[in-house]
């Protein structure tokens, strides 16, 4: 593994484990490898499949593919039974038949939809995650171009994040075409006749989708544009979903930021997407993030840029710093004279 003086001296600078309310021991540390790599895997692609739901709901959202759906649902509606009725089928059936049609166009157009977004959207930024820079965070992050930590829960890694400065441009390495049918999950599976079936109609649906990709975009597109000598970004910021929404991410993001710092960065970047309405927030109203750009991606998405001005957050983070201890000193005298005036 890649390591460079820069990242070492740092990390003797991490604050000490510490222990909550319930006794489980805290510890924010650096990236150690082999055996961290699985737990970084993990990590990332459980909590992107976990925006799926978010996905499909932001696309239903959009008033193009909402009234698409609609319009198909009503020409399939008044097709259908006019088409069977015109066979001689008995009128009798046409309640039973538009009741089968709203039923298969609603489970049907959020099921499209959820594959849609599993597949095209959320799997394919996994995939190209794992097959670049998180094929080895240590070589790519652990380096004079960066760092990796992880936020440990009891010796266990429940949250990881990177910050990246490199000053060249990184090309993305294509993923590997999916091979779910000849899985080893597949092989062992109760029905494993049924399964190789759907696994391999998934397989060639994104298969397709991937050689189209390629063939679209022709020569290697641009994982990470290159960065100027005072900048850099955050990368991988992943938070064990059931652990969501208790403040995890704070410590991960101050890390980064007194790193930045400390190797004198000014300004911090962060990306997001439609998928990451809550990092957004976080960045936004918890951490000082100020919206740089908004672009559109695709038909319904985007991807937003934000950046941290490191020296105003550090001029900010002290005041606060400050500002406890004294509220900590006066909380300690008043309790000083509590206890002397009941003498």
């Amino acid at each position: 593994m890649a390591s460079s003086s820069s990242s070492s001296q740092t990390d003797k600078d991490i604050p000490p484990p510490v222990t909550d309310a319930n006794g489980s021991k805290i510890e924010l540390r650096p990236y150690y490898g082999e055996k961290d790599l699985k737990y970084v895997h993990y990590l990332v692609y459980s909590t992107a499949f976990d925006q799926v739901p978010a996905g499909v709901r932001y696309i239903l959202s959009s008033p193009f593919v909402l009234g698409s759906w609609l319009a198909l649902f009503a020409i399939v509606f008044v097709f259908v039974p006019n088409q069977l009725t015109s066979f001689g089928f008995p009128n009798e059936l046409m309640l039973g038949i538009r009741i089968a049609v709203v039923v298969a166009s609603l489970g049907g157009g959020l099921l499209f939809f959820y594959w849609y977004v599993d597949h095209y959207i959320v799997a394919d930024k996994v995939h190209k995650a794992l097959a670049n820079d998180l094929k080895d965070p240590g070589a790519y992050y652990r380096t004079d171009q960066g760092n990796f930590w992880l936020l440990t829960v009891q010796n266990q890694p429940v949250a990881c994040i990177g910050i990246d400065m490199h000053k060249i441009t990184v090309m993305e390495q294509d993923p590997e075409e999916p091979n779910l049918a000849g899985s080893q999950a597949i092989r062992e599976a109760q029905w494993p006749k049924t399964a190789a079936f759907l696994a391999s109609v998934d397989d060639t649906l994104r298969g397709l989708v991937l050689r189209s990709t390629k063939k679209k975009n022709g020569s290697k597109k641009v994982l990470f544009k290159a960065h100027k000598e005072n900048e850099a970004s955050i990368r991988r910021l992943a938070v064990k979903t059931n652990l969501q929404d208790h403040g995890l991410s704070t410590p991960l993001l101050k890390r980064v930021a007194f790193w930045a710092h400390s190797h004198q960065i000014e300004y911090l970047y962060a990306e997001t997407n439609q998928l990451q309405t809550k990092l957004e927030n976080i960045l936004s109203k918890r951490h000082g993030y100020e919206l740089v750009s908004t672009t559109k991606t695709g038909w319904t998405g985007y991807k937003k840029v934000w950046r941290l001005d490191v020296k105003h957050w550090m001029a900010k983070e002290i005041d606060a710093r400050e500002q406890q201890k004294e509220k900590e000193q006066e909380e300690k005298e008043m309790d000083e004279l509590k206890d002397y005036f009941k003498k």
